[in-house]
């Protein structure tokens, strides 16, 4: 009975894992929020993830009207590029 729980457990996990809606998106929407706080969040949240969708949503924000927001978008850039596929 176990082993038959733990299996549901496992498969439920590579389930929803497989048709969740990726951190990216969330982070794209907070993007293209009118308050700069959340988009400098957004553009944290980015860097940590560091997935090569990650990069295209920061690139294509880095012209943010908001010179704290393309701060941030900067050093999120630089941060995904220290530690990972980029170099």
């Amino acid at each position: 009975m176990r082993k038959l729980f733990l299996l549901l457990c496992v498969t439920l996990v590579l389930f929803t894992g497989c048709f969740g809606k990726p951190s990216e998106d969330k982070a794209a929407n907070d993007l293209k929020s009118p308050d700069p706080v959340v988009r400098i969040q957004a553009a944290n949240k980015l860097a940590e993830l560091a997935t090569p969708e990650a990069v295209r949503i920061l690139i294509l924000h880095k012209e943010d009207s908001d010179y704290r927001v393309k701060e941030a978008i900067k050093k999120a850039l630089a941060k995904i590029d220290k530690r990972t596929f980029l170099n």
